[in-house]
């Protein structure tokens, strides 16, 4: 079924009464001025799936592009650190050309005002134990090391923590003060625990999180909770309450939320969501947003359509902040080039396909 930006909205309407964007293009990355986004309530999603099953680079620019979407971050994720070798972002280096396309476009999300994060970790072992950033300070060095050059590299204002190994509390503590240290205030410095991690419950961290806000809180911007796969739910407030409680401000606690029921359990519809989104304001004020994991299949769009899920979350979270993005005819011919350098020989690791994406579709400049 196709959706259009009315149907969306519809389907919200009763609920809504109640409620309160290998090289990167140079120009892009230099273009005049960003836009300014409000950052509250935040409106975050996950980029994990980069590429369809035929091997098609998946784009992102329809979260900016296609009316109705107030995204504030996007996450690209996930980066690995792999013991004796380099980082990777899934199966391939950061700088493959199977992922000039995903670089390209982040160029462009950015200029439309949305903050563009990495993440490591997940729940593939090894980037935080006792070989990589867990270890000794000779250790610790050599793979944040990694971690630094791709941030810099590729002009990441922020990096997500997601833990989900034991990790020591000095460990976890060296790593966030480090960050700090090295890109300054403006940086954007998150973990995305299990949201009982965060009421003192369930942790796949191994350190303790009050402790960590305690004793480094003003270091990190929010946290990404999981209140999915039996860890927590927004089905009611009771568990982001619970949270709150144990000393997190509400500003600072991201609701996380499956966009698909394929992806993990716990998935709440819509209406469930966005009743327990007012109580929550109505209690607090304002709470620290929404995040979804993740953006290839989100529904009600599907893999055809994922961006659809934003635009409901705009209208339950956002619905006055929406930005426009600008696509020149250049901006529309570099990245169709970079398209298919991404899709043809021009990458070892890329499957020849069909054009999934026409950026001359997206020009409005």
């Amino acid at each position: 079924m196709r959706w259009s930006l009315f149907s969306v909205v519809s389907l919200l309407a009763p609920l809504l009464q109640a409620s309160p964007v290998g090289d990167v293009q140079a120009s892009a990355q230099a273009s005049a001025s960003t836009q300014a986004i409000s950052e509250l309530p935040r409106l975050i999603i996950y980029f994990q799936t980069t590429h369809d099953q035929s091997g098609r680079p998946i784009s992102m620019l329809p979260l900016i592009n296609e009316k109705g979407i107030a995204l504030t971050h996007l996450i690209v994720c996930s980066l690995h650190i792999n013991k004796d070798s380099e980082i990777h972002l899934n199966d391939y280096p950061p700088g493959d050309p199977h992922f000039y396309t995903l670089w390209n476009e982040t160029a462009h999300m950015k200029k439309a005002g949305v903050k563009v994060m990495g993440m490591i970790g997940g729940a593939a072992p090894g980037s935080f134990d006792s070989s990589s950033l867990d270890g000794d300070q000779e250790t610790f060095e050599k793979y944040y090391g990694q971690v630094k050059g791709v941030i810099t590299k590729f002009g990441l204002e922020g990096m997500d923590l997601d833990v989900e190994q034991p990790m020591s509390q000095s460990g976890i503590t060296r790593l966030i003060e480090r960050l700090r240290q090295d890109f300054g205030s403006g940086f954007i410095i998150t973990l995305a625990p299990v949201a009982s991690a965060l009421r003192n419950s369930a942790n796949l961290s191994g350190f303790n999180y009050k402790t960590l806000n305690t004793a480094v809180g003003s270091k990190i911007s929010f946290y990404n909770g999981q209140f999915y796969s039996g860890f927590g739910t927004m089905a009611r407030t009771d568990d982001y309450v619970k949270i709150v409680d144990n000393g997190f401000a509400a500003s600072k606690v991201v609701a996380g939320q499956l966009t698909d029921p394929s992806n993990g359990g716990g998935y709440i519809p819509y209406s469930q969501l966005n009743a327990t989104i007012i109580a929550l304001r109505k209690k607090y004020g304002q709470i620290g947003g929404v995040m979804g994991w993740e953006y290839f299949n989100s529904q009600p769009g599907g893999t055809k359509e994922p961006w659809k899920w934003a635009q409901v979350m705009t209208q339950i979270l956002r619905p006055n902040a929406v930005p426009k993005l600008s696509i020149t005819t250049a901006d529309a011919d570099h990245l169709t080039n970079t398209y298919e350098h991404t899709v043809s020989g021009g990458s070892p690791n890329a499957r020849p396909a069909s054009p999934g994406i026409n950026y001359y579709d997206m020009v409005n400049a």
